[in-house]
């Protein structure tokens, strides 16, 4: 649609084992903002995480992991009767730095990228049946994306849901 799409592949990700997505999680990078330090740590390091798509402030998509593999991004998670959370989910990583004393602001660029690659995602997977952040479904106090603006996001991504119906 209307962002740009960088292909930067991660090294780490799985099968799905089946298993259709069912749940978006939404991260913040939490790192220093600097938008290729963040996209090169997620397409290889230590722990093994890996996205499905990593969203920079301009708005620009970094497609890491195909939505037909399981990406390594909930870890400990409230959705475990879905099955494995990374199996059952899409990752979005939103590049900031997640400062609680300092908040790092969400352009709407960002924020309405991040509707729209949802929205594709709900239009091609009818099994999704949530949209969280990893604080929302983390058993071991993850508080991302901080100061996400949801309240903007959720109507971006009903006018993106509507263009989709209306095509």
């Amino acid at each position: 649609m209307g962002f740009p799409v960088i292909e930067r592949p991660a090294k780490s990700y799985g099968s799905r084992r089946g298993a259709d997505p069912r749940v978006v999680v939404l991260h913040h990078t939490g790192g220093s903002g600097n938008v290729e330090n963040e996209v090169r740590y997620l397409q290889s390091n230590p722990a093994g995480v890996s996205i499905h798509v990593c969203i920079a402030k301009d708005g620009t998509r970094y497609r890491m992991v195909g939505d037909e593999y399981a990406a390594y991004h909930v870890g400990h998670s409230k959705v475990g009767s879905l099955g494995s959370p990374n199996m059952v989910s899409l990752g979005i990583e939103l590049i900031n730095t997640g400062s609680k004393g300092n908040p790092d602001p969400w352009p709407t660029t960002q924020v309405d990228s991040t509707a729209e690659q949802v929205a594709e995602w709900m239009w091609k997977y009818p099994m999704i049946q949530m949209v969280t952040s990893h604080a929302g479904i983390d058993t071991r106090g993850k508080y991302d994306p901080w100061w996400f603006p949801w309240d903007r996001f959720w109507r971006l991504l009903a006018r993106h849901i509507s263009a989709m119906e209306n095509k």
